[in-house]
């Protein structure tokens, strides 16, 4: 009877872990979102021309080369799904081969596997181009505490 307990109680201090830590999002080095709670940290940055980057970095947020894995990034707009490919870029960055489509208010799926044979991880970001009052950053990179991870309610 005792191991019934014992999980839930892990359960529970996983659950209460993972909302603490959801709560206070890192800023990214290069002013995108840290989507993952641990290292390697990824980070998911748009640029001005609309461009996608993505960028890993270790536990003290220095970067590092992606390696072996493999990263997909599909654009959910309202237009309907856009796959963009990602291709080698500065420092050890993916960058995407064509900008994300117009408008914002849509999902972007980012799916990072650690290679190719390896199970995925996928995070979901809400993509508004606004700029945060709060941090002044990109509303999807907000690291305001009342962000909750997701940017602000629009």
């Amino acid at each position: 009877m005792k191991t019934p307990r014992i999980t839930i109680l892990a359960l529970i201090s996983a659950l209460a872990l993972a909302t603490a830590l959801q709560a206070k999002p890192i800023p990214g080095p290069k002013g995108g979102r840290i989507v993952t709670t641990e290292a390697p940290h990824v980070e998911f940055l748009v640029a001005e021309n609309r461009a996608v980057t993505v960028s890993f970095y270790d536990a003290a947020l220095k970067p590092v080369e992606p390696g072996s894995r493999v990263v997909t990034a599909v654009a959910e707009a309202k237009a309907g799904k856009v796959k963009l490919d990602l291709a080698p870029g500065k420092d050890g960055a993916l960058v995407s081969t064509k900008p994300l489509p117009e408008g914002d208010g849509y999902t972007i799926v980012l799916q990072v596997r650690d290679n190719a044979a390896a199970r995925p991880r996928n995070y979901r970001i809400t993509y508004h181009d606004e700029v945060c009052g709060g941090c002044k950053r990109a509303e999807y990179a907000c690291i305001c505490e009342d962000a909750g991870g997701d940017g602000h309610k629009h």
